[in-house]
């Protein structure tokens, strides 16, 4: 499989389809919060031309267009962070979890190994269990380690599991591929990308006090202007 040429788009949602690297959903990308952005520098201008307004008339309608704009660009990016969250569990339970039905005997024994992976409370511990499972050949007990790593987000542990376990394959693969949302890079990169600068008729006022001038109403002429 070929690398993820999107891998460090935090804007950007894929999947590996028929042997190749795809944009997935409907997200949007860098170059649409730009737009954003843009849209908002116009609309700042529009209203600054307007010489029938108040100063105080322009300010309100200034923080509704921030808002606005601010909005629709936070709500993008909790979409891509729910979408990048949804798709790491999915591909963990691919992983470390278990598909279809099983015996009684069996449920009982993924139960315990759960229980007994659940109790482990370091990467350290997780490693050195993990070793041992994976010599005994202890199969649902190695497979819960890797799964309560992945919770736990021990990347290590999770990568020596992936590494001795070449059948995970195109699974494997789409999940290390994906952003780990509590790297704190990625999550700057991520709020970052984002985020949307007040224009400077705000005079740098907290997004609390925006919203509440954006909910100002006028009297007379100042508010149909």
């Amino acid at each position: 499989m070929t690398n993820n040429p999107y891998a460090d788009d935090p804007t950007v949602a894929t999947e590996y389809f028929e042997g190749r690297w795809r944009v997935k959903g409907g997200t949007l990308t860098t170059h649409d919060v730009a737009a954003i952005q843009t849209r908002l520098a116009r609309t700042v201008e529009q209203i600054n031309s307007r010489r029938a307004m108040s100063d105080e008339a322009k300010r309100i309608a200034i923080a509704k267009a921030y808002r606005d704009a601010r909005n629709q660009i936070q709500a993008a990016g909790q979409a891509v962070l729910d979408h990048v969250n949804s798709e790491r569990a999915r591909l963990a339970r691919k992983l470390f979890g278990y598909e279809g039905t099983a015996d009684a005997q069996t449920v009982i024994v993924r139960r315990d190994a759960a229980d007994r992976a659940a109790k482990i409370a370091s990467p350290e511990e997780a490693q050195a269990a993990l070793q041992r499972a994976e010599v005994n050949g202890d199969v649902h007990l190695a497979q819960a380690i890797a799964g309560q790593a992945q919770a736990n987000m021990w990347g290590d542990v999770v990568a020596t599991y992936l590494d001795t376990h070449p059948e995970a394959g195109e699974a494997a693969q789409q999940l290390r591929a994906l952003p780990d949302p509590n790297d704190g890079a990625w999550r700057l990169q991520h709020a970052m990308t984002y985020s949307v600068m007040p224009p400077q008729e705000l005079g740098g006022m907290p997004d609390y006090a925006v919203d509440r001038l954006a909910d100002t109403v006028l009297d007379g002429s100042d508010a149909a202007a």
